[in-house]
């Protein structure tokens, strides 16, 4: 995740660098907050309580398409920021990207 946010950030003027690091921030929050859980399972099921499987499927597979929402607001973000000033370019954003 973090090396396609990193691809993107090569192709963003230096101005705009900014919202690149906001979201490898956010996704790095992600991943210590996936980490904390699975420990706090993993402390759990030493104390003899088993995890619901299909409450941890679900855990991580929200924490995936988080992410994954994250990466696609940010290419479209850069996608926008690109077009500045085509008046053809339909805008994800209508109310701008800066």
């Amino acid at each position: 995740m973090i090396n396609r946010i990193e691809k993107l950030e090569l192709e963003i003027p230096a101005k705009n660098k900014d919202i690149t690091l906001y979201a490898k921030h956010v996704i790095k929050s992600l991943e210590d907050f996936e980490d904390n859980h699975r420990k706090l399972v993993a402390a759990q099921a030493i104390a003899g309580i088993r995890p619901i499987g299909e409450q941890e499927v679900a855990f991580y597979e929200t924490v995936r398409q988080m992410k994954e929402q994250i990466v696609s607001t940010l290419v479209q973000t850069i996608d926008d920021l690109r077009h500045k000033g085509d008046k053809h370019h339909e805008k994800h954003f209508p109310d701008g990207v800066e």
